[in-house]
């Protein structure tokens, strides 16, 4: 060891007498030392942004769980008001009588929405899976019989069921339960998502598989293809963002936990049915230049970072030449 060390330190005085050589070894030092730290930081930054966007998947999306489990949670308490009010049993149990069930449901509607403050919809089903009653202010009623999972499922279980699902050109946030005559349904459109993720400058939409619609059905309501294989149903939709996706593919985005495109900083997550089965997918975005978005100031961060340890390396190597 002893050894190696004196004919390192006579390497280098040979290197010293030959000045030319001496500082072509020792600008390349540098450079390397340069490079290699540059590459570090790169390195180590694109690891601690990638883990920050992976956990903002998760912090949105638990978030988002929670508006909508608090939300499912509020129409399964008006089921359970309404189930408990012999006025309003009196009044679904009026068979052949569509007026004034019409009629009891507009008033109970009414004081509802005083109370919650949103647009509750409560419609009433016969065991044929018919919609006999609605007090929506612009019901869709059809004769013909609705091909929902969730009717079937509470009408062969008897059992009250809640969850996310596709109706009439909208997708619904539900609670149902049986009666003797058929289901009583309470929903919320799912457009009040929208507005909330707007108000803190994210979008928010539902995409649903095409397989899951009956695209004849649906050509009757505002629809979106996005995607390789979704399609935008809802209401209140970001015509820009959606045409900035369109080709994205959601089941790589799912897999990755998120994408960061030219202009949008992208999360998605499955759909799911009453059944646990994927109908769909949701999609959370935010502009990149959205000022004090999460794009924006990670890379003002990350380029800070760099700028100011490369200037610090650079100053250790004029100082050491």
């Amino acid at each position: 060891m002893f050894s190696m060390i004196l004919k390192l330190q006579a390497f280098f005085e040979r290197l010293k007498k030959r000045k030319a050589l001496w500082f072509t070894t020792i600008t390349a030092l540098a450079l390397f030392g340069i490079l290699s730290t540059l590459y570090y930081l790169n390195s180590m930054t694109h690891r601690t942004t990638k883990n920050l966007y992976e956990a903002t998947n998760t912090s949105y999306f638990n978030e988002l769980d929670s508006k909508i489990g608090d939300s499912i949670f509020n129409l399964e308490i008006i089921g359970s008001m309404l189930l408990a009010n012999p006025e309003f049993i009196a009044a679904i149990n009026l068979q052949n009588n569509t007026t004034a069930m019409m009629e009891k449901l507009n008033t109970l509607d009414a004081n509802l929405k005083v109370i919650a403050k949103n647009s509750v919809v409560i419609e009433l089903y016969t065991k044929n899976f018919v919609k006999v009653a609605s007090s929506s202010t612009t019901p869709v009623m059809t004769t013909e019989a609705y091909d929902l999972e969730s009717l079937q499922k509470v009408v062969a279980t008897n059992q009250p069921q809640s969850g996310i699902e596709y109706q009439d050109g909208q997708v619904f946030l539900k609670a149902l339960y049986p009666t003797a005559n058929g289901v009583l349904e309470i929903k919320r459109s799912a457009d009040f998502l929208f507005d909330t993720y707007q108000t803190n400058g994210k979008i928010f939409q539902i995409l649903l598989d095409r397989d899951v619609l009956d695209m004849k059905k649906l050509q009757a309501f505002k629809h979106q293809k996005v995607g390789r294989n979704e399609v935008s149903v809802q209401a209140k939709a970001d015509g820009s963002f959606l045409n900035k996706i369109t080709e994205l593919d959601f089941d790589k985005i799912i897999a990755d936990k998120y994408i960061l495109s030219d202009d949008y900083f992208v999360l998605a997550k499955p759909l799911l049915n009453v059944d646990g089965k994927k109908v769909g997918v949701i999609v959370v975005g935010e502009s990149i230049m959205k000022e004090n978005g999460l794009p924006k100031m990670t890379k003002k961060i990350s380029t800070g970072l760099t700028t100011a340890a490369l200037g610090l390396v650079v100053a250790l190597l004029v100082l050491m030449i």
